[in-house]
């Protein structure tokens, strides 16, 4: 009987320590899955924002902004990779950022030698 009992528990414990295995790795698989629809995200907006307009620049920042925090939260269950890949993606945002802004300043600087009705007014 005795024997049986030593079993029962030695079977429990490694039954918990699978678990705990199997529940660790589906969640940073599951870290990972998100990272990567992020990473595919910021690629496909990163084009798009060359020619978006400040209102859907606006708003392609804002969900920028919401989806970091969300991944930022799990950061600590990705791998290394993940974790360099993440400052490339990064990086890779705030260059496009830096275009966007300077395609924005560009386009508000009017030309000297444009008619007058062209000119935009100020309302100062």
């Amino acid at each position: 009987m005795k024997f049986i009992d030593n079993l029962k528990t030695y079977l429990l414990a490694c039954l918990l320590a699978v678990l705990s295995i199997a529940c660790n790795t589906e969640t940073r698989q599951g870290a990972n899955r998100e990272f990567n629809e992020f990473t595919t995200w910021v690629e496909e907006n990163s084009s798009r924002a060359d020619t978006a307009t400040e209102e859907e620049w606006n708003e392609l920042q804002a969900e920028y902004n919401r989806r970091t925090m969300e991944l930022e939260k799990r950061s600590n269950e990705w791998d290394d990779k993940t974790r360099a890949e993440w400052e490339e993606v990064q990086t890779r945002w705030q260059e496009t950022t830096g275009r966007v802004e300077t395609r924005f300043r560009a386009s508000e600087v009017q030309p000297v030698d444009a008619p007058e009705e062209e000119r935009p007014t100020s309302n100062f």
